[in-house]
């Protein structure tokens, strides 16, 4: 009788969790050459060069080592992923980063998750611990500090806030509309590659139309939309799937925290911005709410 080898599971979750940190680290990295990018190229046109070439390179690393780059499922479902994953989210939230700062962009896009649990359980029936559903309440309330600009009463909010939360759930929405559709034979990361790539050609139109062409396009623009496409894009999608076939999905998914964390910590000295006591306020409850909802019951 053979006994499970307890040392190479713990490696195993140990790995896992190292390439879910890195992963996470990608996409709050991302968050200050994304402001940067907008300071010359207007936040349609930027979203879309950041989600276009990083789908291009999903899709390039497949064919690169020979695995399907067909996504596995309808096309119906790339198109919705498409709309509301990457042009509704990364159209947001590069909107968000322009004109509210990467630092609150950061917060308040990454409120992602709470939507699909909340989502889930009203829709798909998935079930939710106490620990869960006070998670939702803490990060909705840590968003609410984030978006509340004016004093206690009168009530003032920011509308370019609101349109970041409003990505968020499309995301959410996106997450929730596919669920149980896609195929078992779907494959991740073309899929992520397709809808980003499709999100990206839908965001270049909008730009076109409702912002122009951008002013300058130079080399400090080629190599910010490569790094963000890289670093904030590619990388963590394949690390993060990675992360996934080597440890359960909740302690992977546990790390979500750090992306907000990091996108705060680094806008600070790199942008100059400074959190004021409401960001710090809805930073820390943000993250204790995706904590509290995607970490696993039991210690690590």
């Amino acid at each position: 009788m053979r006994f499970p080898d307890h040392a190479a599971r713990g490696r195993g979750r140990s790995s896992a969790s190292v390439l879910a940190v890195v992963a996470m680290a990608g996409w709050g990295a991302a968050y200050v050459p994304s402001a940067w990018l907008v300071e010359t190229w207007p936040p349609l046109m930027a979203a879309s060069g950041r989600i276009g070439i990083g789908g291009l390179i999903l899709l390039l690393a497949l064919l690169a080592l020979r695995r399907p780059v067909m996504p596995g499922t309808e096309w119906g479902m790339i198109l919705v992923l498409a709309l509301t994953q990457s042009v509704a989210f990364y159209g947001a939230t590069f909107i968000g980063i322009a004109e509210e700062g990467a630092g609150t962009a950061a917060v308040l896009a990454n409120t992602d998750p709470l939507f699909v649990a909340a989502l889930a359980a009203l829709f798909l029936r998935e079930r939710l611990n106490r620990r869960q559903w006070a998670g939702l309440g803490v990060g909705v309330v840590g968003a609410t500090v984030v978006v509340w600009k004016g004093p206690l009463w009168p009530p003032s909010v920011s509308v370019i806030s609101l349109l970041v939360i409003g990505g968020a759930i499309a995301w959410a929405v996106g997450t929730v509309a596919v669920a149980g559709r896609i195929r078992s034979g779907a494959r991740p990361v073309a899929i992520a590659g397709w809808q980003m790539l499709l999100g990206a050609v839908m965001l270049a139109m909008l730009g076109l139309l409702f912002e122009g062409v951008p002013a300058t396009t130079g080399v400090r623009e080629v190599g910010l939309i490569l790094v963000i496409a890289l670093v904030g894009s590619a990388i963590p999608f394949a690390l993060f799937y990675m992360a996934l076939g080597r440890g359960d999905a909740g302690r992977v998914s546990a790390w979500f925290f750090l992306v907000p964390v990091i996108g705060v910590l680094t806008a600070w000295p790199l942008l100059g911005e400074a959190p004021g006591p409401r960001l710090w306020t809805g930073l820390i409850l943000v993250c204790a709410g995706l904590w509290m909802v995607l970490a696993p019951a039991r210690r690590w």
